[in-house]
């Protein structure tokens, strides 16, 4: 029924005016109470009716928020949920996820913006970039293009007020490309906290004592020394049990949120200066040169021998005595020898 009143409302009226039309029909109402109730499909981009819209866009589009809506799917649980009727347990709620996006640097500026509107404050960023390999590309004789592989990552902690835990997690959800893990926590810490407020008490109770004690009974002053020095201990007790109660408490408020998230690997091509390859024989020094360092050089070695025998003159003296000598004494004996 609803097609026909369709049919004959485009054929009498102008193209897009029977679309308010058949919404508006009474049979359209009646037809569509069925289907109101079921969940909407995704939606596609708006196009004219004569026009072919553009399929792979729209694939595109509804492929990117099935994505999304399996992340947010995922990325959720219930104990990152705080229920306001249970006001009796204190837990501490940490979620530590690590995923794929399409940009780490704007992923991370757009999460620590939806932070800030959640009430909560950045702990900690580290953004990095892990080149993977390298190569050099010959294109002239002094340049080379530079091929850098690398991966962009980031290691953010977030802390949230717990009320916001869950709804700051399904926000984050919208920037998973590819999900690898994810761990979310909810520590309960009631007794701990229950049990660091007896001590405080009784530290409290134990000072108060020991000062009634002090302060009434004389004593000598070594005791009394003593027993300040005791009080004093306590007393840092009390006050470290206070800081950690507080620690405790600010860990239960603030939800902490570890997020570990990387790109594709990306390539950047970069144009850089190449060592000349410098041959020896090509450049060498001139002939004239290397002629007359080398009458220097023999010149040098002239005067090195020189003085070599002007400091060993007493050596050589010596040795021609002891030649001549020798000389004399062999002629002597073979003539003796002879007679």
């Amino acid at each position: 029924m609803a097609a026909m009143v369709a049919l004959m409302m485009w054929s009498c009226g102008a193209p897009g005016e029977w679309e308010n039309a058949v919404l508006e029909s009474p049979a359209f109402a009646e037809e569509s109470l069925v289907t109101r109730s079921a969940p909407p499909p995704p939606s596609l981009p708006p196009f004219s009716l004569f026009e072919a819209p553009d399929v792979e866009s729209s694939m595109e589009i509804v492929a990117e928020r099935s994505a999304a809506a399996r992340a947010e799917t995922f990325i959720s649980s219930s104990a990152a949920m705080v229920n306001p009727a249970d006001t009796t347990r204190k837990l501490i709620r940490t979620a530590n996820i690590r995923f794929r996006t399409k940009d780490v640097i704007q992923t991370t500026f757009a999460i620590e913006d939806l932070v800030i509107r959640r009430n909560g404050f950045v702990e900690n960023t580290t953004l990095e970039s892990r080149v993977n390999r390298t190569r050099e590309i010959p294109i002239q004789r002094d340049s080379a293009i530079l091929v850098t592989h690398y991966t962009v990552f980031n290691r953010l902690v977030l802390r949230v007020p717990s009320t916001e835990l869950d709804a700051t997690l399904r926000e984050i959800a919208q920037f998973v490309q590819f999900m690898h893990s994810r761990t979310i926590n909810a520590q309960d810490v009631t007794f701990d906290l229950l049990a660091t407020r007896l001590e405080q008490e009784r530290l409290a109770r134990f000072n108060t004592r020991m000062t009634r004690a002090i302060d009434n009974r004389g004593r000598a002053l070594s005791d009394v020394s003593a027993a300040e020095n005791l009080v004093l201990q306590r007393e840092t007790q009390a006050d470290q049990a206070k800081i950690a109660n507080l620690r405790v408490l600010d860990r239960v408020d603030f939800s902490t949120i570890t997020l570990s998230i990387y790109q594709n690997q990306s390539i950047m091509y970069e144009t850089i200066a190449r060592e000349k390859t410098i041959r020896p024989f090509v450049y060498t020094t001139p002939f004239g040169t290397r002629f007359v360092d080398a009458l220097k050089f023999g010149w040098g070695i002239v005067v090195e021998f020189f003085l070599l025998l002007v400091n060993i003159w007493s050596v050589l003296v010596v040795a021609v005595l002891v030649f001549f000598g020798v000389r004399y004494f062999r002629k002597k004996f073979k003539k003796k020898k002879n007679a």
